[in-house]
Formats: C-alpha cells, structure tokens, sequence
C-alpha cells in the first residue's frame, strides 16, 4: 500500500497562517496570556504596597484584599462560574443574556457592599477606607465578569487588552503620585486599584449594557437567577467553608494580633503563592486526564495516573518551596524589606502546607474522576472545623505562626480524610463494614449533582 504524502505548504500559506495566529491567537493561548498578566499584576503590585506601605499598612491592605477575595468568591459562584457552564451546554452569548449578566453583576455588588461594610468594620476600619473598599470591590467584580463574558464570547484578545492596560497604567499613575506627594498610603493604593480597574473596563460595560438602554425589556434577571441556582448550589457552600477554614483565620490574626503581623504572615504568601499558580494551572489538565485513566483503565490505571503526576509535580515545586524557605529571611528582605525578615518561619509553615495541599489536590482529582464530590465537600468540612478547633491555642503558642499552622493543621486533615475515604472506596464491600451514613457519603454522586 502506498504511503501517504502530505502537500507542502507553500511559504506564502505559512505565512497567512502565522499572520492569522497573530491576529487571532488560539482561545487557549490568549487564556494562558491573559492569567499570566492579572496574577503578575496581582504578585507585583502586592510587593509594591508592601515596600511603599510599611508592614502595619500593608497588613490594613491585606486584610481588605481578604475580605474582597471572598465576596469576588461569591459572585463567582452565582454569577461567572455557572454563566461559563451554560454558555457552554449553548455555544453562544446572546446579547440579552450578556446584558442580564451585567445587571446581575451590579446587583450583586449590593449584598456584597453590606458584607464588605460588616467585615472590616469588626476589623475596626474607618469610613474612608469602607468606601474604597467597596468602590474596589465594585470596579473588580465587574472587570471579573467582563473577562469571562469576553472569553465566552470567543473575544479572549479584547479581555487580555483590558486587563493589560490597567497593568500598564497602574504602575504608572502610582508613580506619578508618589513623586508628587511622596506617600500613597492603603486606601490610596485601594482607590488607586479601583480607578484602573474602572478605568479600563469602561468601554465593555458601555459595550454589552447598550442594549438595556435600547430595549430594557431584554433583561431577565428571574429566569438567569433560576437557571443559576442549580449550578451553583454546591459552589456556595464550598466558598463559605474555604473562607472559614483559610480566610477567616488570617482576618481572626490580623484583628487579634494586630495588623504588622498580618502584614508579615501576607508577604509569606506572596511567596508561597508563586507555587500555587502552578498548582492552579494544573486544573485545565489533571481532572480531564485523571477521569480518562478511570474510564480506559479503571481503579489501578487511574491511581498510577495520579502517583506518576504527583511524583513529576512534587519534586519541582518541592525543588522550588525549599528554593525559597530555607533562606527565607533572606528573600523576605530582598523582596519586601527588612522588617518582613522576621515572619521567615510563616513562610517555613506555609511552604510544607502547600506540599499537603498538593498531595491534598491530586487525592481529590480521585473522587472528581470518579464523580464523587460529596466527599470533596465533607472533606472541606472537615479541614474547617480541624482549623477552627486549633487556631487559638496554636495562636497563644506561636502568635502569626500558630495561625499559619493552624490553616496547615486544616490542610493536613482534610487530606487525611480523602486518603481515608479512598482506601474504603476502592476495598470490596464486605471488606469494610461501615454505618449506612458512611455508605451514603461515599457512593458517586449523580451526574447532576457534580
């Protein structure tokens, strides 16, 4: 039989295909750009406030970006996370339902503006600095659900133009301030966030809320609301227990030991956090490739899938952790100043969850491949409570360290659980006589409940 021959491309055609791809990038790589400059903007900007900010000032903007971390978390669930599912069941955005989208984003921002409000007044924040948090607060959710809308849309170059020129005109502007009035400060810095972000996602509110001036009617904030809320029902919980286990602890911190220890137990973060984008990034990948190894090869396939990926993921990110903890002092002082130096233990802390947390993640991709969340959500449950049960005496024992150790205790827990949860999965029924309750917990979930 004759082997068959592709036809050459001829330059020109190579060179057409080259200029289309500058034109129009693929979805995926205009995703993987577009990631990379708003979490560099987010790992540079952070270590700006904390050199022109100093360690108590950095730990009042810290405990603000936590607290907008978790109502962007909430609108997450309601809004983007579920438009993202649905857009992809239709293959399409229809205007009307773009415009319903942003409605609903503006409409969210109310409940959390309250929640803002209360949270950093129990911090003990002033007035200023509530309104800037919310006007951030505000200005971000928006930008957040223009780039997903923008994606879904197929215009995944326009949302990596938006969000490159507020991190281009951000440094810029600040600069200019700070050599003219030689301070910022933190609620500065915040109005400062909110100002670029506001600033350059203008042209797409103005874009996709044209036809709720042109047709108001068009707008069905009822039906979207219905068809959200099965979506995102399991995604609620998890956000309030993640906030519990995690963010909560960090904001317990900074209102109990004072905000110059938040401050140093942040900058520890940023450094660790560089680690967990890698991590992250994992999730366009690993639960695709681990659920294909559990329908081609079942159980065995499936875990030597995972051991194979936890072996090439742990060693350059544990490569990486030691890289960056055992001369911990020295790259807080380097990077943050030397007042930061002394929270090089947080940062010793933090580096061994972050290994628990990987473990932690490829143990729950096995119950994901499997379609078993449920055990996903009571294993968050678990990491909560474990936290909320160790935080104080960790804290009186070890002050901003304790609370790090605290999160890592959770961490450490709910992998312990999942391992658990998985040896008696994968054992024959007989094998392992449980309470009808445990039975239930870890049968697979249906697929409208995943």
């Amino acid at each position: 039989m004759p082997e068959a021959h592709t036809a050459p491309v001829p330059p020109a055609g190579l060179l057409r295909r080259a200029a289309g791809l500058v034109r129009r990038p693929p979805a995926a790589l205009a995703a993987l750009a577009d990631q990379g400059v708003v979490s560099g903007f987010g790992f540079l900007s952070g270590i700006v406030a904390a050199r022109l900010l100093g360690i108590a000032e950095f730990g009042h903007f810290a405990m603000i970006l936590i607290v907008l971390t978790f109502a962007q978390a909430l609108h997450n669930a309601l809004i983007t996370a579920p438009m993202m599912t649905l857009v992809g069941a239709r293959s399409g955005v229809s205007k009307a339902y773009a415009a319903t989208i942003l409605t609903g984003a503006f409409l969210l921002c109310v409940p959390g503006a309250v929640f803002v409000v209360i949270a950093l007044l129990i911090g003990g924040m002033s007035g200023e600095t509530l309104v800037a948090a919310c006007a951030l607060m505000l200005a971000q959710n928006l930008q957040f659900t223009l780039r997903r809308l923008l994606f879904a849309k197929g215009r995944g170059v326009q949302a990596l133009l938006m969000d490159f020129a507020r991190a281009a005109s951000f440094p810029f502007i600040a600069l200019v301030i700070w050599l003219e009035h030689d301070v910022i400060g933190s609620n500065g810095f915040v109005w400062l966030l909110a100002a670029t972000s506001f600033a350059t996602c203008l042209p797409f509110i103005v874009a996709f809320g044209r036809p709720i001036l042109r047709r108001p009617g068009c707008v069905q904030t009822g039906a979207v609301f219905r068809r959200h809320i099965p979506l995102a029902r399991w995604l609620l919980p998890i956000v309030f227990v993640t906030f519990v286990q995690e963010q909560l602890i960090w904001l317990v911190a900074g209102a109990t030991l004072g905000l110059e220890e938040l401050g140093g137990l942040r900058a520890a973060q940023y450094l660790v956090g560089t680690v967990l984008l890698l991590l992250a990034a994992t999730e366009n990948v690993l639960p695709v490739a681990a659920a294909r190894a559990h329908s081609e090869g079942g159980e065995a396939a499936l875990r030597r899938y995972l051991m194979r990926t936890g072996v090439k993921l742990g060693v350059p990110i544990i490569a990486i952790l030691a890289v960056l903890a055992i001369p911990g002092a020295m790259w807080l002082r380097l990077i943050f100043g030397a007042e930061y130096a002394a929270y090089a233990n947080c940062l010793h802390i933090l580096s061994v969850s972050v290994v628990v947390v990987l473990a932690r993640d490829l143990t729950a991709n096995y119950f994901r491949a499997k379609q078993n969340t449920r055990v996903l959500f009571a294993s968050l449950c678990v990491s909560m409570v474990v936290s909320l049960a160790v935080v104080v005496p960790l804290m009186q024992a070890g002050g901003v360290s304790g609370a790090a150790a605290a999160v890592g205790a959770g961490h450490l827990a709910s992998l312990i659980y999942l391992v658990l949860a998985a040896r008696r999965q994968s054992r024959p029924a007989s094998a392992w006589p449980m309470p009808g309750r445990w039975r239930r917990s870890l049968r697979p979930a249906k697929s409208a409940q995943t």
